[in-house]
């Protein structure tokens, strides 16, 4: 189905539609919408030890119990895994972003400085991961320019850790979905547990979850057409015109591959325009969708916080303005 038949069907308007063998950037961004945990892949090789980050791990079976993932045929680590009699899969838990980005980087002796237990075929295990599974390498399958292995696992390991995740190229942690809350009628309904309560953190991520999931299913029902960080680009480009991606980019956190593919995205529709020196400023078009969506917004918070004092909203506004000036001033 092309992109026009598309508009007319029942499923409304995408973003971007096509031949992925055509539109690679837009292949790769619609790919970025599954949601994924974060992984790194270690093995030792006649005494070598190699490693790298991977969202694509994936459960196979359980009985037996294997599980798959796929390697890049330009990786300098290519010859390694396929060659390689065990793996290790170190799930990465939400404070161990500084080791994905270490072992998604090339480099001699990612190793070093870095402390590591080994498994079996002596295959390198991470502390403080949300789990790991020390694999056999059964089988290896042609997959493109990737080739994919498949492991049986010989043991797993779990620990109490939340687990790191990767959408939209850049990094998330799991919060609790607000439809998945349910309410008996005349029951009181549970509450976290009170540490967790305490951590101001926790609670902000949870309202955001639970704010940002409700005006994105609005925003879409109303065929304002953008998702939500294509919106969070268009707001921080109107804040202060003329800033480059890299300026913009601490606002979207996302890596600068997928920020470059979200401002390429605004580009397409015309919304945003980029100089010869790389600043960002919003079209004519652009404006005017923004003006759409900040309105759409008020009126979903009239709703969203019915009932909620005006002077506890007051100081919502004043401590999260204050801590946004705090971080632009540190940046």
């Amino acid at each position: 189905m092309d992109c026009q038949a598309e508009k007319s069907s029942s499923m409304g308007s995408p973003v971007e539609c096509g031949n992925p063998r055509i539109e690679t950037d837009g292949f790769r961004r619609s790919l970025a919408e599954f949601a994924t945990g974060v992984a790194v892949i270690t093995t030792t090789v006649r005494g070598e030890r190699f490693g790298l980050t991977s969202n694509s791990f994936a459960s196979v079976s359980l009985d037996p119990p294997l599980v798959l993932w796929s390697i890049r045929r330009e990786s300098k680590s290519f010859a390694a895994f396929e060659a390689c009699s065990h793996f290790a899969v170190n799930i990465l838990a939400d404070d161990q972003i500084g080791l994905s980005q270490h072992f998604a980087r090339s480099g001699p002796d990612k190793f070093r400085e870095l402390t590591s237990e080994t498994g079996h075929g002596d295959a390198p295990l991470f502390a403080s991961a949300a789990a790991s599974f020390e694999c056999v390498c059964r089988q290896t399958h042609d997959g493109g320019d990737h080739v994919i292995l498949i492991g049986e696992v010989l043991r797993y390991s779990r620990y109490e850790r939340r687990p790191l995740l990767f959408v939209k190229g850049g990094y998330a942690v799991a919060a609790e979905h607000p439809d998945m809350r349910t309410f008996a009628t005349g029951a009181i309904a549970q509450r976290p547990d009170d540490s967790e309560e305490r951590v101001l953190s926790n609670l902000m991520i949870r309202a955001y979850s639970a704010i940002a999931s409700r005006l994105e299913r609005a925003r879409q029902t109303e065929g304002l057409g953008l998702t939500l960080l294509q919106a969070r680009l268009l707001r921080a480009a109107a804040t202060s015109p003329g800033r480059t991606l890299d300026e913009l980019m601490p606002e979207l956190f996302l890596d600068f591959a997928a920020s470059r593919n979200l401002l390429e995205s605004l580009v397409s529709l015309g919304l945003v325009a980029v100089d010869d020196r790389g600043q960002v400023r919003l079209t004519a078009d652009g404006e005017l969708r923004l003006k759409a969506i900040v309105a759409h917004a008020r009126a979903s918070e009239d709703i969203l916080f019915k009932g909620i004092a005006d002077t506890d909203l007051a100081t919502v506004r004043r401590v999260l303005n204050t801590m946004v000036a705090k971080q632009l001033r540190t940046a």
